[in-house]
């Protein structure tokens, strides 16, 4: 009997996954809204552009009266989604307090595009194969006279405030650490193009002898030696060099890593770091 039962579970297995196509129902199509989240568009006049602005409150935002750690991320409209998984990821293994995120880009990932002006924004000197070089200066005063006091009077912050820029942004972030310093607490530095600049940075950095910041500094296994491996090290140490704490400068090569598969990992481990208490 057990045999015969088994065996008419078995047709009838054959016979439903045989059957015609069935068609589920769907409902009708929505727009996507992500929760604790606002754009702003922020008319610069220390740069004369507009910004698009992302910004993400902790869940419990609203019910709370506590206030929160930033962190800042060059190239938003790319690095802000994928910053607020990061961020939840880490939180659900205890890694990362809860922090306002905050995105700025142009409306538009497309560096080519004519609405993209990182290679403008990001860069301190005129680069010769990047048009509209050089406007790094104007950027640093939008974020220091601008939008951080934007966020700081209309947000519930700390004095705490990471940086995050990858490649172009990279240089910029480097740029900010050694110009302004008292800016951010926290650098977090992917795969830097610095190659053109090194020698300039060097000399910000030597004006430095006792650098209290954390940096967080990588480079993918894959990328090449002279345009990333040979200047990301030399800056790192002289980095080592000016810190007042060598244990707050920390280097990371990600192992097969190229250019462009290392952006998430640069930021997991630089706020695991940076948040870290040592």
């Amino acid at each position: 009997m057990k045999r015969v039962l088994l065996i008419l579970a078995f047709l009838l297995m054959i016979i439903s996954c045989n059957s015609p196509e069935k068609n589920p129902q769907f409902s009708e199509s929505q727009n996507i809204t992500t929760k604790y989240t606002e754009l702003k568009k922020i008319i610069s006049i220390e740069v004369d552009d507009t910004f698009y602005v992302y910004i993400r409150v902790p869940k419990n935002y609203a019910d709370k009266k506590d206030n929160y750690p930033v962190l800042y991320l060059l190239d938003g409209d790319i690095d802000f989604n994928m910053a607020t998984s990061i961020v939840r990821y880490l939180q659900y293994g205890k890694e990362a307090p809860d922090l306002i995120i905050v995105g700025i880009g142009y409306g538009t990932m497309m560096d080519d595009s004519e609405q993209n002006f990182r290679k403008r924004d990001y860069t301190f000197t005129k680069i010769d194969k990047l048009e509209q070089s050089g406007g790094a200066d104007k950027f640093l005063c939008f974020l220091s006279k601008e939008l951080i006091p934007f966020i700081d009077k209309n947000y519930r912050t700390t004095e705490k405030r990471i940086l995050n820029g990858y490649s172009l942004g990279g240089l910029f972030t480097i740029y900010a650490s050694l110009k302004e310093n008292n800016l951010f607490d926290s650098y977090i530095i992917g795969s830097p193009y610095i190659k053109d600049n090194l020698d300039s940075l060097i000399s910000l950095a030597e004006n430095y002898s006792d650098f209290k910041s954390k940096i967080f500094i990588t480079v993918g296994e894959k990328e090449d030696d002279e345009n990333f491996h040979t200047p990301i090290k030399k800056m790192f140490n002289q980095f080592k060099n000016i810190a007042a704490d060598k244990n707050n400068i920390k280097f990371t090569e990600f192992k097969n890593g190229s250019h462009f598969t290392c952006p998430s990992e640069a930021l997991t481990y630089g706020l695991q770091s940076v948040l870290s208490e040592n």
